[in-house]
């Protein structure tokens, strides 16, 4: 009799051993399904937030790069009156990138604003605008280099 009471435990354990192994994976599964999603999703909005802060870099760039070249121009005896327009349309470009940079690019940004702003403002001051810009510029550029780096990229310098 023993040995029917063993087949009998042992045909009813079967059963729930088996719905607890498929338990456990289906909870694995899910576990491992959300944990994917979780990390899809923080990707994306990394993607999303270095979109949003490349867009910005450019349009102050755009901004920087029209001002320098009507400088040029009036480094060149052509008449441009426009540039304490370009000068506030620099100053908000830097806003719109100032709001969604890091700290990295804070202080090289608002340097390199403010150095076109005294170019620009002071033309009697600064004979080589560009020599002056050039450090300003350079400056710049390697923060925003930094700045859009990915964070497992090397360092291949």
């Amino acid at each position: 009799m023993s040995t029917g009471i063993g087949v009998v435990v042992l045909n009813s354990a079967l059963p729930l051993l088996g719905v607890l192994i498929g338990t456990g994976a289906t909870i694995f599964a899910q576990r491992s399904s959300a944990l994917e999603s979780r990390l899809r999703s923080e990707a994306e909005r990394r993607q999303t937030q270095r979109a949003e802060v490349k867009s910005a870099i450019s349009s102050y760039l755009e901004v920087a790069q029209h001002l320098q070249t009507q400088l040029y121009a009036r480094e060149h005896d052509r008449e441009v009156p426009d540039i304490p327009v370009m000068v506030e349309q620099i100053w908000l470009a830097h806003a719109q990138a100032d709001i969604v940079c890091s700290e990295r690019l804070r202080e090289p940004l608002v340097r390199h604003a403010i150095a076109l702003n005294e170019v620009a403002r002071h033309e009697e001051e600064y004979s080589d605008w560009w020599a002056y810009m050039l450090p300003h510029k350079a400056a710049l550029m390697d923060a925003i280099r930094e700045e859009l780096r990915w964070p497992d990229d090397k360092d291949v310098s």
